[in-house]
């Protein structure tokens, strides 16, 4: 299982660096699909270049084992600045892309604990309990927006309506899972296979057709992350219960 953890942490640091160009490229900071800024408020594009090119140093950092720790609890804070502060305002027209803001900020704190055993407990605690909120809430969504989930799984795979529902189990048992310290290792590990699976099957295939699709590049890397953080969190989970 021990495995699991440098490749959680370099599927991460890719993804979040891919996420840091298309900041720049963007002209905004757009890791957790944060809402326009206030009208007023000329922060870009010098904040974007700044911010990205903090994202892509700290990414950097992480994929070659220094000073990890800090790289990351750097990329949570701008996380928490530039994205969820930016979502409190606006909550309820953007629920689950502001969930998925504090999912990112919490798996953020889960790489930079992997770094650091002596100020693990309470990262992964905290971590866990964003994942598995993001989690259960986008089970939630995929039946509530059953008709829209159905239609986002590619043609090529078959029985589109039940893997909708399928899917929204699994994620609602993986928020469960993680929460549960008995089962957040194998919480951790399915959900991280099946995160896998969608950045192949679904993400990957999404992007060729159309690359120029702002939220298919971000879908991309959003995948490749959470399948990272929840492979970290698998094997985090397998030295000690944190709770």
């Amino acid at each position: 299982m021990s495995k699991l953890l440098p490749i959680g942490r370099v599927l991460y640091a890719v993804a979040i660096l891919g996420l840091g160009i298309l900041c720049i490229i963007s002209l905004d900071f757009i890791i957790g699909r944060p809402p326009k800024w206030a009208d007023g408020l000329s922060l870009n594009p010098a904040l974007a270049y700044v911010s990205g090119g903090i994202i892509i140093l700290s990414c950097l950092a992480i994929l070659l084992n220094q000073k990890g720790y800090f790289a990351a609890l750097g990329i949570a804070g701008l996380i928490l600045l530039l994205s969820i502060s930016r979502h409190i305002p606006n909550f309820m027209n953007d629920w689950l892309n502001a969930y998925k803001s504090i999912a990112l900020l919490g798996g953020t704190l889960i790489i930079a604990a992997s770094f650091d055993d002596r100020k693990s407990k309470p990262l992964i605690t905290m971590g866990s309990i964003f994942l598995a909120i993001f989690f259960i809430a986008c089970g939630y969504a995929h039946i509530k927006f059953y008709d829209l989930v159905k239609e986002f799984i590619p043609a090529y795979i078959p029985f589109r309506g039940f893997f909708a529902y399928f899917t929204a189990i699994c994620l609602i048992a993986g928020g469960i899972g993680i929460l549960i310290p008995r089962t957040q290792k194998l919480a951790a590990l399915l959900s991280g296979i099946m995160l896998t699976g969608w950045f192949l099957m679904l993400h990957i295939p999404r992007f060729l057709n159309n690359m120029q699709d702002q939220s298919d590049r971000l879908g991309l890397c959003e995948s490749l992350a959470f399948a990272g953080i929840f492979f970290v969190l698998a094997s985090l989970a397998n030295r000690r219960s944190y709770y």
